[in-house]
């Protein structure tokens, strides 16, 4: 057993040592998933999100267009569950922290462009059959801020873990949201 534990600890120590910083004008694409938390008696779900990064200068200056799609439950009239999915489109721009290399914490804010459907685009709600008054499918926008921990693997390859917020200033059905991520971050140069 301490041989094993002797081994990873090595392990570890060798890929944080090839692990290099970042450098300006790097490029990165990434791929994340996501765990929407219960809120309010509704059941969570999930999000996932990819997208193309990139440094700017080395003053820790980050920008990054990401693709995302979420799926969790809204709550309407009555105690309604309605499910819920959103496609979208966030543009961000960020600040890193490189003190720690080869961890690095980085924050974001931008804003958002999606397509969101509501109650699979049924117009009539569960359980009186009832129209709902708004639009179960359109158009809606909004600001998006992240917090998100970077750590180099090896000399291109990060593990990213972040929480990321939502706040919807269009929508009838999602007022906020937030998930926590995890997945990787490849430097393309």
């Amino acid at each position: 057993m301490r041989i094993k534990i002797l081994f990873a600890t090595f392990l570890l120590i060798g890929i944080l040592a090839n692990a290099q910083g970042r450098r300006k004008n790097q490029s990165t694409i990434s791929g994340q998933y996501g765990y929407i938390l219960d809120k309010d008696d509704l059941k969570g779900g999930f999000m996932v999100k990819g997208g193309y990064g990139r440094v700017f200068g080395d003053a820790g200056i980050l920008g990054k267009a990401e693709g995302f799609y979420q799926k969790y439950d809204v709550k309407y009239l009555d105690n309604q569950i309605l499910p819920y999915e959103k496609y979208g489109l966030n543009v961000s721009a960020g600040w890193s922290y490189e003190g720690l290399a080869p961890v690095m914490i980085n924050f974001y804010g931008g804003v958002y462009g999606a397509f969101e459907k509501a109650n699979g685009g049924n117009q009539n709600d569960p359980l009186y059959n009832a129209e709902i008054p708004v639009k179960v499918t359109g158009f809606t926008y909004g600001l998006t801020g992240s917090a998100e921990l970077e750590i180099l693997i090896v000399r291109r390859l990060s593990f990213v873990a972040d929480y990321t917020q939502y706040y919807d200033l269009k929508s009838d059905f999602s007022k906020s949201n937030f998930a926590f991520f995890g997945g990787l971050k490849y430097y393309i140069n």
